[in-house]
């Protein structure tokens, strides 16, 4: 709250005033010559000769990006058999995007430790497809990468390539967790890498 209202304007009584030799410069042209004054200027600001040109070749380039897009790798490297808030967002968003733009799934699931002391396998590979589903996605590639000893940013880098992926969505939540190394997905990803906000 007080941050709030140090941000409103100082009532005119406590205003401070310029300094004679810097209102000339501070002033448009008119305020020089006398034709607006002072406190008009405060009122509207200056103004400057600057002209401001729309640049639509942004918007489109980001629009062209996405419609490229025609294989999405959604990586899995959490434990938890339902997912985690993270790798939900990635899910969603990746149906999501693969829905609007028709493109194919892959969904490739890391750990270090081989399926049979993972004792929740099966639900975790329930609750991909449940949550694949509900974004409108029941067919999909799945691939398991599990007690290679291989780190999960070496292994996507790795599929990415081997698929020649056009995108990979990932939440923050991988490289916060310590599971996906945030400095090495440049070196191992071939392809752009959609990062998610937690």
């Amino acid at each position: 709250m007080a941050f709030a209202t140090s941000l409103l304007p100082a009532p005119p009584a406590t205003a401070t005033r310029v300094a004679p030799e810097l209102a000339s410069f501070l002033l448009p042209p008119q305020a020089k010559k006398g034709a607006v004054s002072l406190a008009a200027t405060r009122r509207r600001g200056p103004r400057i000769g600057v002209r401001a040109e729309v640049n639509e070749s942004g918007s489109a380039l980001a629009a062209d990006a996405f419609a490229q897009v025609k294989h999405v790798l959604l990586p899995v490297t959490d434990r938890n058999p339902y997912l985690s808030e993270g790798t939900r967002q990635a899910a969603a968003t990746s149906a999501s995007l693969a829905k609007k733009y028709g493109a194919n799934i892959t969904v490739v699931v890391i750990d270090d430790k081989p399926k049979e002391e993972f004792p929740e396998h099966d639900t975790q590979m329930s609750s991909i497809r449940w949550h694949l589903s509900e974004g409108g996605f029941t067919e999909f590639g799945l691939m398991e990468r599990l007690g290679e000893g291989k780190k999960p940013t070496a292994i996507i880098g790795e599929v990415a390539d081997e698929l020649e992926l056009d995108l990979v969505v990932l939440s923050m939540e991988a490289i916060h967790s310590k599971h996906v190394d945030g400095n090495l997905l440049a070196e191992f990803i071939p392809c752009p890498v959609l990062l998610l906000p937690l």
